[in-house]
């Protein structure tokens, strides 16, 4: 949900978790993976705020490792001026609570969000195919995050095919081993074992029935088995959520290194997180949004 006052736009980034992500062998000329990918956001989020500025100026809580201005929404701050003819003077406010390294779209739902905030402010019609070109051409999942309902991309997951029923409050439990996944080393690890990946059919399915049991069963990732080859903890953490009582399955996300559980309560949720801290792990009941 978004605020708008005179002088500033607020807006929530959610968190997101693949329910399905299938990857196929082999890249194509951009080096992309081609790959099917049902999502789904979490109530976790981040916070971006847009406020008017004479030139682009962006704060990120806790900051990244990288420049500020050399962060994806930097740079697609100044692509979205640029693209509408517009003087790129916005100060962006970014305040970090998911994890990177995580699989949790982080990177993808901060942008996202700024786009939304900025056409906001800068009276920018958000359904402009303008918009959603610059969004599939900033990364792979933030087109998804422009309109973050249970959704299946394709192509190298920046193709909108189907958008499911909203799945809204199934309990969830998010833990991540200290060791991040960066995408890249997922993904080369993915091309020296590859893995044909399984049809979306079932999951498909299942959202359509808006069915959390059903979608527990349908739960799929073929990067997973690269995850956990890059972190040694990866399937620990996997086997550990899905053997707590009120865990009805549990699964890395997208490129790890954090796992999801969907759990039958609340209860179950915080009760399994329990059990991730005590293990030294990073950790948080949530629920899908």
């Amino acid at each position: 949900m978004g605020a708008e006052t005179a002088t500033s736009v607020s807006l929530a980034a959610n968190a997101k978790v693949n329910l399905h992500l299938g990857i196929y062998p082999g890249r194509d000329e951009r080096g992309y993976h081609r790959a099917d990918s049902i999502m789904i956001a979490l109530e976790l989020h981040d916070e971006v705020t847009a406020a008017p500025a004479d030139q682009l100026e962006v704060r990120v809580t806790p900051e990244l490792d990288v420049p500020v201005e050399k962060t994806l929404i930097a740079r697609t701050a100044r692509a979205l001026a640029e693209e509408f003819g517009i003087e790129a003077g916005a100060h962006i406010e970014l305040v970090r609570h998911i994890p990177d390294k995580s699989g949790l779209g982080s990177a993808s739902t901060d942008t996202a969000a700024t786009i939304r905030a900025l056409c906001k402010l800068w009276n920018i019609d958000e359904k402009d195919p303008r918009v959603l070109a610059l969004a599939r051409r900033s990364g792979a999942d933030v087109a998804f995050f422009l309109n973050p309902m249970p959704s299946w991309l394709d192509g190298v997951g920046d193709n909108l095919r189907e958008v499911y029923p909203a799945l809204i409050g199934v309990p969830v439990v998010l833990a991540r081993p200290a060791g991040g996944v960066s995408t890249p080393a997922a993904y080369a690890e993915f091309d020296r074992n590859p893995i044909e990946p399984q049809p979306i059919d079932a999951m498909a399915d299942a959202l359509k029935a808006s069915d959390a049991r059903l979608v527990a069963d349908a739960l799929y990732n073929n990067l997973a088995p690269a995850a956990c080859a890059i972190e040694a903890e990866e399937q620990t953490v996997v086997d550990t959520l899905a053997a707590c009582d009120g865990v009805l399955a549990a699964q890395v996300t997208g490129s790890g290194s954090c796992v999801f559980g969907l759990c039958e309560s609340d209860e179950a949720a915080q009760v399994a997180a329990d059990v991730a801290a005590a293990h030294g792990w990073w950790s948080l009941a949530t629920h899908t949004a």
